[in-house]
């Protein structure tokens, strides 16, 4: 699910409300327009028909005329432009103003003329009937015009409404956003940059929870990597005392290097030497990655690639290594070369005998790349990443191979100690392939 940030989400509920009430508004606005247009036309019309009875009367009484006749010259007379008035005996037509279709009386054969008009009828003398009507056309016309107008002026409320939803998400967001900016330029083990004030109650709160849940992390953090840093220490100790004496009885033995005494001598300071190496490789790894090292000194990667080499394969046929003279890079070289020893002996371990691993160091102007490819060993897609975990060992290192699961993940953090990183670039069906890439020295002085 793609995520939107909270000022997206403001606008767009912003706009949406905007439209559902305009439109909303636009509907209601709409019948009661119409409500009120028929109101005032029933209100006229009942004024009108009352003043044409009362025209009618006065003409009959005053005049002494027939009812008939004096309709006539009464609607002749009164009646207002745009309206319409009929006099009607039963279904007989005895006057109509102005000229025009016959309205007739409101019955109910007379659906079709009601609906295209608004009627009002009064009684008058001599049974006659007067229907007054205006045209409902006037009303529709009106109508269109209004809810052409609320359509036209849309594009101008969702204009307004984009700029509102901008202005108010902005605002709203803009605790958030600083809060987000301090986290993101906090560095470990350091306090947050200080806060300013404010008026939102829940960034308060929210930056308070925070601020207990970063000092309860960062205490757990140091209380873990002191204790790595501690137990590493007092391991070494002991560990190196114990190969001394080693060293020492097996001297003192005196025994022919192929003697069963000197044999299981050598296996126990081997082991040792293996135990020196896990603890070596618990302190580094007990350093964060997000502090970084020290400048550190310009270091050759060729060499440390040729150093390590000779080291990891004395005995045993050599890698073939492709590198140029010079490929620098700023950092320990001690630990740079732990990352490239334990990518080269990644290497030996799963090369198929006979085929040498190939180990190619090249420089692109922004970084030094190691890239170490053991042929024949083959990297399952979902085991791509848990290489890189501490202490995990695949299948085939677990049966055949002896060690910690600690090489690759030792790797990685020493790169990334300098700002680089460690990964697979082989595909499931290519021979395995690792990358050491590290940002080149060059680079890092312009």
């Amino acid at each position: 699910m793609k995520a939107h940030s909270l000022t997206t989400r403001v606008l767009r509920g912003t706009v949406f409300v905007t439209l559902v009430t305009a439109l909303a508004g636009a509907a209601t606005a709409a019948l009661l327009a119409r409500s009120l247009w028929q109101a005032h036309e029933h209100s006229t019309l009942l004024e009108l028909a009352e003043g044409l009875a009362q025209a009618v009367e006065r003409e009959a009484v005053e005049e002494d005329r027939t009812p008939d006749s004096a309709a006539v010259d009464a609607l002749r007379e009164s009646v207002t432009s745009g309206y319409r008035a009929e006099v009607w005996r039963g279904q007989v037509l005895i006057a109509a103003s102005p000229p025009g279709p016959s309205v007739g009386p409101p019955d109910a054969s007379r659906h079709v003329a009601q609906d295209a008009w608004l009627i009002e009828t009064r009684p008058l003398r001599g049974g006659l009937l007067l229907v007054v009507a205006s045209p409902r056309e006037w009303g529709e016309a009106a109508l269109r015009i209004f809810l052409w107008s609320l359509l036209l002026s849309a594009p101008v409320c969702v204009v307004v409404a984009v700029l509102i939803g901008r202005l108010v998400g902005r605002r709203a967001t803009r605790p958030l956003l600083d809060f987000r900016d301090r986290i993101r330029a906090a560095r470990p083990f350091e306090p947050l940059p200080p806060a300013a004030p404010s008026e939102v109650l829940e960034v308060v709160e929210l930056e308070a929870s925070f601020w207990r849940l970063w000092e309860r992390l960062q205490e757990t953090v140091s209380r873990e990597l002191e204790f790595a840093a501690n137990a590493s220490h007092e391991l070494r100790t002991p560990l190196t005392r114990i190969r001394l004496h080693a060293e020492r009885a097996r001297a003192a033995l005196g025994a022919a290097p192929g003697t069963a005494p000197s044999q299981e001598l050598r296996g126990l300071v081997e082991e040792i030497d293996r135990l020196v190496r896990l603890v070596d490789s618990l302190l580094v790894l007990s350093r964060d990655t997000a502090a970084g090292i020290p400048a550190g000194e310009v270091v050759n990667v060729s060499d440390l690639v040729t150093a390590a080499s000779r080291r990891v394969f004395a005995g045993a046929p050599p890698p073939e290594i492709d590198e140029p003279d010079e490929a620098l890079v700023r950092g320990d070289e001690a630990l740079l070369g732990i990352a490239v020893e334990n990518l080269l002996d990644n290497a030996r371990k799963f090369s198929l005998p006979g085929r040498p691993p190939r180990v190619a160091v090249s420089e692109d102007g922004a970084s030094v790349r190691v890239t170490v490819t053991s042929p024949g060993a083959r990297i399952p897609p979902d085991l791509v990443e848990r290489l890189f975990e501490r202490f995990y060992r695949g299948p085939e290192a677990r049966a055949s191979h002896a060690g910690h699961g600690l090489g690759l993940p030792l790797a990685r953090h020493v790169a990334r100690l300098h700002g680089g990183d460690v990964r697979t670039v082989s595909q499931s069906a290519e021979d395995a392939r690792f990358e050491l890439a590290l940002p080149a020295w060059r680079s890092m002085t312009h």
